[in-house]
């Protein structure tokens, strides 16, 4: 059984149905009860739990289901769940740095410490979806992005704790064609000025980070553990000269 948060839409829900086409039992959380069931009607090997990560019990209930449908065993947990703002720092509060931290970095430690005889049973694997702006600073996402170094930083610590049993990973996405996105989706201008910063072109579609993170799961990645893995058409791999529309 492999748990995905954030598994009714997006990254969560194209992984979700990737790994199911390969075998594998399924089960996504998610608040959205009518696209989670409609995920469960369409795929094969899917279930759908409703929930929100950002609350603890749900987070418990989450894992109890699964371990209850795996028979005791995780073969893999996605921390992918998240929440995305952008905040003009001085104008933030510390209830807006609460709410961060809880969706986006609490969730994760809850859900692997929930999850974790259960992976340690199945001979698991974890992967966290953190970001590009968990590995270096972005404008007006001081928050967000503290939030997604702290997944990376967990992630790899993780990996050296207890890499002997359970291993751990985490994706850094780029720019992803996900609902997130819809409002630069929308406006061709933003959008082709957005995919000037991307050495490949183009915005990425969310099944192509659900073929990473379901690598990262499968026995072919058996020696990939404390990896931090950029999925962003190359935009973070240096300085690209400035670029303009024609």
């Amino acid at each position: 059984m492999i748990i995905v948060t954030g598994g009714t839409h997006g990254i969560g829900r194209a992984t979700a149905e990737i790994l199911c086409r390969s075998g594998a039992q399924v089960l996504i959380a998610g608040r959205d009860a009518e696209a989670g069931e409609a995920a469960e009607r369409e795929i094969e090997g899917l279930s759908y739990f409703q929930a929100d990560i950002g609350v603890d019990a749900d987070c418990r209930a989450i894992v109890d289901r699964a371990l209850e449908l795996g028979q005791g065993k995780l073969r893999g947990l996605v921390n992918n769940a998240g929440l995305g703002k952008r905040h003009v720092f001085g104008e933030t509060t510390v209830a807006d740095w609460d709410e961060m931290m809880r969706i986006n970095a609490r969730s994760v430690y809850l859900m692997t410490r929930l999850s974790l005889e259960g992976l340690v049973a199945g001979a698991g694997s974890v992967v966290n979806i953190a970001s590009v702006a968990g590995r270096a600073g972005e404008e007006n996402l001081a928050l967000y992005t503290a939030s997604k170094a702290a997944i990376i930083g967990m992630t790899q610590s993780l990996a050296l704790e207890l890499g002997d049993r359970v291993r751990f990973n985490a994706v850094c996405p780029g720019q992803i064609g996900t609902r997130m996105m819809g409002s630069v989706l929308s406006d061709d201008t933003r959008r082709r000025t957005l995919e000037l910063r991307i050495p490949a072109g183009r915005i990425a579609r969310p099944e192509e980070l659900g073929e990473v993170i379901a690598w990262l799961l499968s026995d072919a990645s058996s020696y990939v553990n404390g990896a931090v893995i950029p999925v962003d058409g190359g935009e973070t791999a240096g300085l690209r000269n400035p670029r303009t529309l024609d």
